[in-house]
């Protein structure tokens, strides 16, 4: 098992759609442990900025937004990545891959998608899920994994 480390997150709301200040009192006046809430964050948009220890930056960040969804029902739904395309290494990725996430959870709603739906659609991916990663790049006759 991979050590606990600590890590830097900041998670906002895009602001879309715009939401009232109301709708983040309660975690502008409880933020989690480690935390602090500002309306302003990068002078646009409101969150919080603190730090999280876990296994890595990806569970870090999913463990403050289960908090904050649970005890505020604020979804934070951007983690900071600017051009999400952009792989630069684990660490930045696994930002990306929870920013891609939350935008997904975030949007769903809005388009008349469930979480069923989103979890439904990740399940879908396993055949592929071993053809993924580091190394695995190379093309496969016949487009599937050899038996």
């Amino acid at each position: 098992m991979t050590e606990a480390t600590t890590f830097d997150v900041t998670l906002v709301h895009d602001n879309w759609p715009e939401k009232q200040a109301g709708y983040f009192a309660a975690l502008a006046a409880d933020p989690p442990t480690g935390f602090e809430f500002s309306p302003k964050i990068w002078g646009h948009y409101p969150g919080i900025t603190g730090s999280r220890e876990a296994r890595t930056r990806f569970h870090a960040i999913a463990s403050v937004v289960a908090e904050v969804a649970q005890k505020h029902g604020v979804l934070l739904n951007d983690a900071g990545v600017e051009k999400p395309q952009e792989w630069c290494g684990d660490d930045w990725n696994q930002r990306i891959t929870a920013h891609l996430l939350l935008m997904a959870a975030h949007r769903a709603p809005y388009c008349g998608l469930t979480l069923e739906d989103l979890v439904g659609f990740l399940r879908s991916t396993a055949p592929a899920q071993a053809r993924m990663g580091p190394g695995t790049d190379a093309p496969v006759e016949g487009g599937r994994t050899p038996s």
